[in-house]
C-alpha cells in the first residue's frame, strides 16, 4: 500500500513536468475559464449535464475554499455510479520558499541514437514480415527545449504477465520562450524497436526498459527525449483523490464498461456494468478519472489521448492551486517511491519556475489521428497502425509543430477575449463552450444568462477580421465562418457569443484547423 505521504510529490512532479499543460491564466481585466477552487469537505458535488436528450436543471456546485495549512487527506468515493464523492484536499502544513528562478541542475544531455541495425538482421535470417523503416532525421531543437516523456503503466488485473505502457505523452517545454506543446503517442503504433524487432510502441519498456522506448521514439519520430516520468494507475487514482478530485468539462457523452465499485475483483464478469457519463461539468474522483482516461470501447485510441491530455491539464491546475509546485524541495526525498524518473531536482525546480509563464501563454495540443495506416502483422494477425511519415500534414509535420509556440501564444500578442452568454435551456452549455475555446487558446469570460433562444449568435468587434482567428473561432463553435457578424465599434471583449439551443459542444478535435507555421 502506497502511503499518502509518498503520493504527494507526484502532484508536484506533474506540475513541474507539465508546466505547459494548464489552462490560460488570468489576464488584466479577463477571467478565463475554467477556474477551480479545491473543496473543503467531502460533500457530493453536483454534476451539470448538457445532453440535449435530457433536461438538465442542475447548476455547478459552489466553489469551496481550502484551508491554507491543513494536511492532505483521503476520502472514500461514492459508489452509486451517478455523483462522485469529492475527496478533501488541501496543501501541506508548512510553508517553504518558492524555487528560485535559476535553480542549479545537472547539464541536459542531448540524446543520441544507439543503433546497430545490422545486429538484428544477421546474414541468413529471413526477411521480417513487416519491413523495417529507415530512421527519420532527428529534429533540430530550438534553444532552451526540454522534452519529457510521461508514462502510465498498466498491470494485469490477475497480477500475471508483464506490465505494458498504456499512456505515452511527450511534453516539450521551451524555457526561452515560456511555451509548451504536448503530443499523445498511440500504443498500437507498430514501429521498429532499435536493435530488436518490429513491435507495438507500448511493448518497448517491457522488452528493453524506458531506454528502449526513448530510442524507439528517436528512431521512428526524430524526437530526442531528455527525461521521463512513470507511474502506475493505482498511484494515479490516489493522486487525483489527494488533489480533491478534478473538475472536468466533458463535451461528448462517454459510455463503457466500469467496475460497479473499485474494490471489486476485476476478473469477475458480474462486477462490471455499463456506465454512461453525460456531457457536462463533472467533479471526478480518482476512480472515475482513470475510467475517463482509459475508456476506448466506444471511442478510439486517439480520443483516449485527448482525454488524457485534458485530465493532466486539470491535475496540473489543481496542483498549482494547492501550492504544491512551490514545495518541491521538501518533497524531493519522498517521490522516488511513487514515481520513476531520471530527472534531477534542479531541473524540476527550473521547470517549476516556468509554470505561471506557460499558463499565461497557453498550450498546444497535438494528435496523430489520420497520420497512420492500418496494418495486419503477417505472422501474428495483430491489427496495428503503421506511421505515415512524409506527405502533406502527415506525422513529420505534426511532430515539427511540437517545437513551435501555440498559435495564440500570448507572449507575442494580446489574448483574444470572448464573452459567453448562455441562452440555451441547458445550464452547462456556456461552460462547455468556454472550456472548448480555452483549449484552443482563446480567453473566455462568462457573462450573464439569458432566456433560452434557438440560434447561437456570434459577434466580432473590430474594423475587419484581421488577426481575429475567425476561422478557428467558427470551427470551435461548430458554425460557418459567415455566421460571425462584424461590428465596427468599441467593446470590452473581442468576441461575444450567445449560446442557443442549437449549440453542440462535442467537436471532432482531430479535424481542427491549424494556423500556418
Amino acid at each position: 500500500m502506497i502511503s499518502i505521504r509518498l503520493l504527494r510529490p507526484f502532484a508536484v512532479l506533474l506540475a513541474a513536468l507539465l508546466v505547459g499543460c494548464a489552462a490560460p491564466s488570468p489576464t488584466a481585466g479577463v477571467t478565463p475559464f475554467p477556474t477551480h477552487t479545491p473543496a473543503s469537505g467531502a460533500e457530493d458535488a453536483a454534476t451539470v449535464t448538457a445532453d440535449p436528450t435530457e433536461s438538465a436543471t442542475a447548476s455547478p456546485a459552489p466553489a469551496d475554499t481550502a484551508a491554507a495549512d491543513a494536511p492532505l487527506t483521503d476520502t472514500p468515493r461514492a459508489t452509486d455510479g451517478t455523483n462522485t464523492r469529492r475527496p478533501t484536499a488541501t496543501p501541506l502544513p508548512s510553508a517553504t520558499k518558492r524555487p528560485t528562478a535559476t535553480p542549479t541542475s545537472l547539464p541536459q544531455q542531448a540524446p543520441t541514437a544507439a543503433l546497430n541495425i545490422t545486429g538484428s538482421m544477421r546474414e541468413g535470417e529471413p526477411t521480417p514480415p513487416t519491413p523495417i523503416p529507415s530512421p527519420v532525421p532527428v529534429f533540430e531543437l530550438p534553444d532552451g527545449t526540454t522534452n519529457i516523456l510521461l508514462l502510465g503503466k498498466d498491470v494485469n488485473a490477475d497480477g500475471s504477465g508483464d506490465a505494458r505502457t498504456d499512456t505515452m505523452i511527450v511534453v516539450s517545454v521551451n524555457r526561452e520562450t515560456g511555451t509548451a506543446s504536448m503530443i499523445s503517442l498511440p500504443r498500437d503504433l507498430y514501429v521498429y524497436l532499435p536493435n530488436r524487432i518490429m513491435s507495438r510502441l507500448n511493448t518497448a519498456v517491457t522488452l528493453g526498459g524506458v531506454d528502449l522506448l526513448k530510442q524507439a521514439i528517436l528512431y521512428n519520430f526524430g524526437i530526442p527525449i531528455h527525461y521521463y516520468a512513470q507511474v502506475d494507475f493505482e498511484g494515479f487514482k490516489r493522486i487525483v483523490d489527494l488533489l480533491g478530485g478534478v473538475e472536468m468539462a466533458v463535451s461528448c457523452p462517454l459510455q463503457d464498461w466500469r467496475l460497479i465499485s473499485p474494490e471489486l475483483d476485476q476478473t469477475v464478469e458480474e462486477n462490471w456494468e455499463q456506465f454512461r457519463l453525460e456531457a457536462g461539468l463533472h467533479q471526478m474522483d480518482g476512480d472515475l478519472a482513470l475510467w475517463y482516461a482509459r475508456s476506448r470501447l466506444t471511442t478510439t485510441d486517439f480520443d483516449r489521448g485527448r482525454r488524457q491530455q485534458q485530465l493532466l491539464q486539470a491535475m496540473l491546475n489543481q496542483s498549482i492551486d494547492l501550492g504544491l509546485v512551490a514545495r518541491a524541495p521538501e518533497l524531493w526525498n519522498a517521490f522516488s517511491d511513487v514515481v520513476e524518473t531520471d530527472m534531477d531536482i534542479g531541473r524540476i525546480l527550473q521547470l517549476a519556475t516556468l509554470a505561471s509563464e506557460v499558463r499565461a501563454n497557453g498550450i498546444q495540443h497535438l494528435y496523430l489521428a489520420g497520420k497512420m495506416r492500418a496494418w495486419t502483422v503477417p505472422d501474428s494477425g495483430a491489427n496495428v497502425q503503421l506511421p505515415v511519415w512524409e506527405g502533406e500534414n502527415m506525422m513529420q509535420e505534426t511532430f515539427r509543430r511540437l517545437f513551435l509556440p501555440p498559435a495564440l501564444n500570448r507572449a507575442d500578442r494580446a489574448p483574444i477575449t470572448v464573452e459567453i452568454i448562455n441562452a440555451s435551456q441547458w445550464p452547462a452549455q456556456g461552460l462547455l463552450a468556454a472550456d472548448n475555446l480555452a483549449w484552443y487558446g482563446f480567453a473566455p469570460v462568462m457573462g450573464e444568462t439569458r432566456p433560452p433562444q434557438e440560434k447561437t449568435e456570434m459577434t466580432y468587434y473590430g474594423q475587419n477580421f484581421k488577426g481575429s482567428y475567425d476561422w478557428l473561432f467558427s470551427w470551435v463553435m461548430g458554425k460557418r465562418l459567415s455566421d460571425i457578424e462584424l461590428v465596427d465599434e468599441e467593446a470590452p471583449y473581442n468576441y461575444r457569443v450567445v449560446i442557443g439551443n442549437d449549440y453542440n459542444p462535442c467537436r471532432p478535435a482531430f479535424e481542427a484547423p491549424q494556423a500556418a507555421p
